[in-house]
């Protein structure tokens, strides 16, 4: 069983709340509520075999979904074990499972560390809900924060954006500053880059999008919102302002789409925090974007303190302002991703710069 600390951070959740035997909502900060939900079973795919854990009482019996019929069975105490001692392995750092943890783990006919359902969710969740009184079968997106900050949103090369670089009278970069800029190495290469960019008297403006797919995605969402995410992706190299909260009061002053905010729409904030719901709810770089969510349960979230809670898909208004509250923009590997070097275009003789994102939350 080998895995990284996100997915072994999904297990966890698996025998969390199977031992737990309830999934309670969070507020706008990430703190606990009274609403819940009942969890009846867990469906996971194991080995090529559909499997159901199914709550009964204080006994989990795991169920073979072709015959229904019990293959065994365990306590509610043996999975809130397993999830406190994985916990505790999780939160050392390197991941190192112990032997007699992963036997444990394997009695309960589970072989991999990763679900592999057909859904695209990270878990499968049949619940009771005690207000309305409906049970329903929903799939979870699971981010951890035992491990690390779980990213909302993955950089990769079709992220880049390019930014066109000229002087007062519309001209390239020179071979002499070109070559100044990209000498210009660690700490904060990047941000010092820029910086000097600007220094040397040259504007950089938004060019493209290097992959059509992700720029339509964002279009799909807002046609504005290339521009937007092109704007403060740089912005961030020069004010190094990282928080959403902090990037959306700057943009909002600064009103680079020239929007009527004299009555005092919020354009920036609905149209980022969207952007954050979308990435939150399926949408990524690489694949068309249709606005259908694949996650239709909503959000779990593992805490530092090894707590579960969750952000329902009807508790809409909670999750983006925490979504807002949380979310940053990080920095990629420059190196793989390709990104942060000026470089003069021979066909268009005109000078360039990549820059790339990540949203943390």
């Amino acid at each position: 069983m080998k895995g990284n600390k996100g997915e072994w951070s999904e297990l966890y959740t698996f025998f969390k709340l199977l031992g737990d035997g309830k999934l309670f909502s969070a507020d706008e900060n990430l703190k606990k509520t009274k609403s819940f939900v009942e969890l009846k079973s867990i469906i996971r795919r194991d080995n090529e075999q559909d499997l159901n854990f199914r709550i009964n009482n204080q006994t989990i019996n795991i169920i073979d979904f072709k015959n229904n019929q019990i293959i065994s069975s365990f306590n509610v105490v043996d999975a809130k074990k397993i999830a406190d001692d994985l916990a505790k392995e999780i939160k050392k750092g390197k991941i190192s499972i112990p032997k007699q943890l992963i036997d444990s783990i394997q009695k309960h006919s589970i072989n991999k560390v990763t679900n592999k359902s057909q859904g695209k969710g990270d878990i499968n969740l049949v619940i009771y809900d005690p207000i309305h009184g409906i049970t329903s079968s929903q799939e979870f997106s699971i981010k951890s924060f035992l491990g690390s900050t779980p990213t909302l949103f993955n950089a990769n090369k079709t992220t880049n954006i390019t930014y066109k670089i000229t002087d007062k009278n519309n001209n390239p970069v020179s071979k002499v500053d070109l070559t100044t800029v990209n000498s210009i190495g660690n700490p904060h290469k990047y941000i010092k880059r820029i910086s000097k960019i600007s220094e040397l008297g040259y504007d950089i403006n938004f060019h493209s999008y290097d992959d059509d797919t992700f720029k339509l995605n964002l279009q799909v969402i807002d046609s504005d919102l290339p521009q937007i995410i092109a704007h403060i992706v740089k912005d961030k190299f020069v004010s190094s302002k990282i928080k959403f909260t902090d990037i959306i009061s700057k943009i909002n002053e600064e009103n680079p789409m020239n929007y009527d905010l004299s009555q005092g729409h919020k354009f920036y904030e609905y149209r980022l925090v969207n952007f954050l719901v979308e990435a939150a709810l399926g949408m990524t770089s690489k694949t068309v974007w249709s606005g259908k969510y694949d996650i239709v349960g909503g959000i779990i979230i593992v805490k530092p303190d090894t707590e579960v809670l969750c952000y329902h898909v009807i508790d809409f208004n909670k999750f983006k302002t925490y979504l807002k509250n949380s979310s940053k923009l990080d920095n990629p590997s420059g190196s793989k991703m390709g990104y942060g070097e000026v470089y003069f275009d021979e066909h268009s003789k005109e000078s360039f710069i990549k820059l790339n994102f990540q949203i943390k939350a």
